[in-house]
């Protein structure tokens, strides 16, 4: 009577185990609460998302603008309506940083793009705007 386990049997058991890690793992990723970072990132990119479509959908110009300061921003159409008006934070522990005093991304009716520079700066990184003015496709890239 030997004692022991085979060479087989450890290695089914290491499978079982790498199998059912590749399942659980993303999942506790998910669980994990976003940062202020995350979220002001997000929110950037779903608000210049919204000024990009309305300025196609409308055939208008569209410009989205920020004062760095406050974290404010405000979307206008080419005429001077505003569509939206908010702050991009709600953290003090998170600020958009630009070289320009009131930084500003114009959209065209015809879908090129033409912007400022400008971040999110918090604790835990950073984001940059990266703009394309060709195809008027912008992202916000954590970095």
């Amino acid at each position: 009577m030997s004692r022991g386990f085979t060479l087989v049997e450890i290695v089914v058991v290491l499978a079982i185990l790498g199998i059912t890690a590749a399942a659980v793992v993303p999942a506790f990723a998910r669980i994990a609460p976003d940062d202020e970072l995350t979220r002001a990132t997000r929110r950037l990119d779903n608000l210049i998302a919204t000024a990009r479509d309305a300025a196609l959908e409308r055939a208008v110009a569209v410009e989205l603008a920020f004062v760095p300061e406050t974290d404010r921003y405000w979307i206008r159409l080419g005429d001077g309506v505003t569509l939206d008006s908010g702050v991009i934070t709600s953290d003090g522990s998170v600020r958009l940083w630009s070289s320009a005093p009131r930084p500003r991304i114009r959209f065209n009716a015809v879908g090129t793009v033409d912007g400022d520079t400008l971040g999110l700066l918090g604790p835990s990184g950073a984001a940059a705007v990266l703009i394309d003015r060709w195809t008027g496709s912008i992202r916000v890239d954590s970095r």
